[in-house]
């Protein structure tokens, strides 16, 4: 199986971080754009979304709540929060994954990666957008 490279918005305040992560996931090809908060986004722009707990202008969670559930089920979050709380989010608010900070650029990419596979197998029909 073959994943082509797709688009991914990454919603994080901290430049260096989410310069670190855009690096492991240009390496796979993947375009990545940044925002710092909730702005003039078009989230279903994008194949994946990757929101930080600390944003500009609001807390990743009203970020979320702000999302379609559509967008929110192609959403991995970022959360310095314990397992059980992580658990809770990823359930309640309907979204692919939860990770635990500090986040390793490589399992973000792993992360990313399996979103994508389980992506292709549910629809074969899946197809990136251009950068």
């Amino acid at each position: 199986m073959n994943i082509s490279p797709m688009k991914i918005l990454l919603v994080h305040t901290d430049r260096k971080e989410r310069g670190k992560l855009a690096i492991m996931l240009a390496r796979f090809s993947h375009c990545v754009a940044f925002a710092d908060g909730m702005g003039p986004l078009m989230p279903e722009d994008y194949d994946l979304i990757i929101v930080d707990e600390y944003l500009a202008d609001c807390s990743g969670l009203v970020f979320l709540q702000n999302l379609s559930s559509t967008n929110r089920a192609k959403t991995i979050y970022l959360s310095s929060g314990g397992w059980k709380e992580r658990e809770l989010c990823q359930k309640s608010m309907g979204i692919y994954e939860c990770m635990k900070k500090p986040i390793k650029p490589m399992e973000l990419a792993v992360v990313a990666c399996d979103f994508f596979v389980s992506c292709h197998l549910n629809d074969e029909s899946l197809t990136p957008l251009n950068c």
